[in-house]
């Protein structure tokens, strides 16, 4: 078999993709404030860097936005390039 290994995800891309499918899962719905790096951080048992790096991820494909002081806060149900079944 000529298959490519499957690399392993950073932690972040892990969180990154748990919270993404609470979002196009409708449990977190648009106009949704995400909870606060710290408890994100402690309900996930990761650092408040991979939490960063995370919602950075998110940013990046177009899910969730940052409002200085306010919070994370999410802007669509699913990636924009993400084809509607």
């Amino acid at each position: 078999m000529d298959d490519e290994p499957v690399l392993p995800l950073y932690a972040y891309e892990r969180l990154a993709d748990t919270i993404e499918g609470e979002i196009t899962s409708g449990r977190l719905v648009v106009g949704a404030r995400l909870a606060a790096e710290y408890e994100l951080a402690e309900i996930h048992q990761v650092s408040r860097n991979t939490v960063r790096s995370a919602v950075e991820l998110l940013r990046e494909r177009g899910l969730v936005a940052t409002k200085q002081g306010a919070g994370t806060y999410v802007i669509r149900s699913r990636r924009p390039d993400t084809p509607r079944e």
